[in-house]
């Protein structure tokens, strides 16, 4: 048996997706368990009512009262219905939570390799600190094999203050393997040995089997772009505002409830959008546009036309992404004259450039897991 240790419990859909391709990838090899390891410090990034934890009582019943007024508040009550349904139909029906990292041997005997990853569950600032459960920071069950695969820090490197806990942490690894080169030197020099670069997970699957996930595969109506962002820019607005005068299309927002920022002020919200609805609005949009990582590799599955903007943070992952497929061009650092990106994408090229990277991750797959166990 096979256990995943990462963020199945994030109301994210990159986080669900990623997670959902690993377990069905390996599920073609042994039986595959999402291992429901969620420790309590996280638990309040997802909640449904929000307010600070610093409150004082007043004044968070007073928010409370205010969300409960509001269609936002109802919107992500139902995408966060739609995600729990995607959770426990894909990843795991299990409604057990596992606090801390010594209680993850226990909760499946039997299985004969942890795979850490994919996703941030290296990065402290997503974590919350280091979690020793993404780590394999717990006794090791008898002829067990513990692999990073695709794991990410989110950068190129962490603070330095991180580094002796993560090079200790390290030594519980039987082989790592990053999700983006940028920050392979930095791992070979706290693991020791040169990691792997590996696909994120969504590449194991092919466009097809995402397909077997869509109620309507008609692609005759491309009547929106579609945007899913993870922070507001501004350059990508001017992109936006742009793109929808010359395309003459309306703006669909991939998001369950409207932010304090918008898009123009003629957008619409996907509300209540789940995992499953996200990937439809993608593949039936007429071109995408968004800053997100996973917003963009579900792009490039589907052959979407679409257009990248860097995040103020995190952009090693979604730069190491469009190198390897060779789709630099895609990445809009400055507002373009006119609307660059509009044209014709090579997907043969595009396909055969990833196909190399999607082989050398199976290799690794098939080298240290399937074959070493």
């Amino acid at each position: 048996m096979i256990g995943i240790l990462t963020f199945y419990w994030a109301d994210d859909y990159g986080a669900l997706l990623q997670c959902y391709a690993l377990k069905t990838y390996m599920s073609r090899f042994d039986n595959t368990a999402v291992i429901p390891y969620y420790p309590k410090n996280l638990r309040y990034r997802y909640r449904l009512l929000k307010y600070s934890r610093s409150d004082k009582m007043r004044k968070k019943i007073r928010m409370i009262v205010h969300q409960l007024r509001t269609k936002e508040f109802y919107s992500r009550l139902a995408a966060k219905l739609r995600m729990a349904h995607f959770r426990r139909r894909f990843l795991t029906a299990d409604f057990r939570k596992l606090d801390s990292a010594r209680s993850i041997p226990a909760y499946r005997p039997g299985i004969s390799a942890y795979i850490v990853g994919s996703d941030q569950v290296w990065n402290p600032e997503i974590t919350e600190g280091l979690q020793e459960g993404y780590f394999c920071a717990f006794p090791k069950p008898e002829g067990a094999r513990f692999i990073a695969y695709a794991a990410s820090i989110g950068s190129e490197r962490l603070d330095v203050a991180y580094d002796a806990r993560i090079a200790r942490y390290f030594e519980n690894f039987d082989a790592v393997s990053v999700r983006e080169g940028t920050s392979a030197s930095y791992i070979e020099k706290l693991y020791g040995r040169e990691p792997e670069t590996v696909v994120d997970p969504v590449f194991l699957l092919e466009k097809k089997d995402w397909e077997q996930l869509l109620k309507n595969k008609d692609l005759s109506k491309k009547n929106y772009i579609a945007v899913y962002d993870t922070e507001y820019n501004e350059e990508m607005a001017h992109y936006i505002a742009s793109l929808r005068e010359k395309l003459r299309l309306p703006v669909l927002v991939l998001r369950a409830e409207k932010r304090y920022y918008d898009w123009g002020g003629q957008e619409e919200y996907a509300r209540g959008c789940g995992p499953l609805e996200f990937l439809e609005y993608l593949y039936h949009a007429a071109y995408v546009v968004t800053n997100s990582f996973h917003g963009t590799a579900m792009s490039i599955i589907f052959h979407k036309s679409f257009a990248a903007f860097p995040h103020s943070k995190r952009n090693a992952r979604l730069e190491w992404l469009l190198h390897a497929a060779g789709l630099e061009s895609r990445m809009a650092h400055t507002i373009p004259e006119g609307v660059q990106g509009m044209e014709k994408v090579d997907w043969h090229q595009v396909d055969k450039a990833l196909q190399e990277e999607i082989e050398r991750s199976r290799s690794f797959i098939r080298k240290e897991i399937l074959l070493s166990r």
